[in-house]
């Protein structure tokens, strides 16, 4: 399989906002095997071999900004929850560096994901619940037991600057919120963009 350093970029925002129906239309709900795998396509063996195409960290990833940018609120938290407990293994340190220096503020949104990826997780992890722990817990003092293990940023999130411009993206209802708007993600206004916060915590 190839590096999913070489995942394709996902649409821009301008791309996504302009035609959200067509993007969701792509992610099936009741079918998340259909899209939940890399779009880099492995050689006809590989394929027949493993029976499915294989996922990838990135691939991930880019579908945690798609459903941000799209305000799909359900799909974002399913998301962000099988990267999180589908695949421990998928340190958020470890997600390849977009080099999305062509479009400077899908760079700043990757950066300020990756920085909420490791709050939700590590909120768990930090609550007890490691991110291998299984979906029914029988034993709370045996996973408490266990050594914190935290997850970090990628060191190419930390270097990813401002967006030059100020950027408002529209809620989950199609509305521009105001700068002051009490909703507004701390996180992405440090990277200048105009976000509501999204939901990133489940349990």
């Amino acid at each position: 399989m190839r590096s999913n350093a070489e995942e394709p970029l996902p649409p821009s925002v301008s791309a996504l906002s302009s035609d959200t129906a067509a993007a969701r239309a792509r992610y099936p709900l009741a079918q998340p095997s259909t899209y939940r795998h890399s779009r880099v396509r492995p050689p006809l063996l590989t394929r027949i071999l493993n029976g499915s195409l294989p996922d990838t960290p990135s691939a991930s990833f880019y579908r945690i900004y798609e459903f941000f940018i799209l305000g799909w609120n359900i799909e974002f938290r399913n998301e962000l929850e099988y990267f999180c407990r589908s695949h421990p293994d998928w340190l958020v340190s470890s997600i390849p560096d977009p080099k999305d220096h062509s479009n400077p503020v899908r760079y700043a949104i990757f950066a300020v994901l990756a920085q909420l990826m490791c709050d939700a997780f590590n909120r768990r992890i930090d609550m007890g619940i490691p991110r291998d722990a299984p979906a029914i817990i029988q034993d709370f003092e045996e996973l408490a037991a266990r050594p914190k293990v935290f997850e970090e940023l990628p060191d190419w999130a930390k270097l990813v600057p401002a967006a030059e411009e100020k950027v408002f993206i529209p809620n989950n209802e199609g509305e521009t919120l105001r700068e002051e708007d009490e909703t507004v993600s701390e996180e992405f206004r440090r990277m200048n963009i105009i976000a509501q916060r999204p939901h990133i915590h489940f349990v």
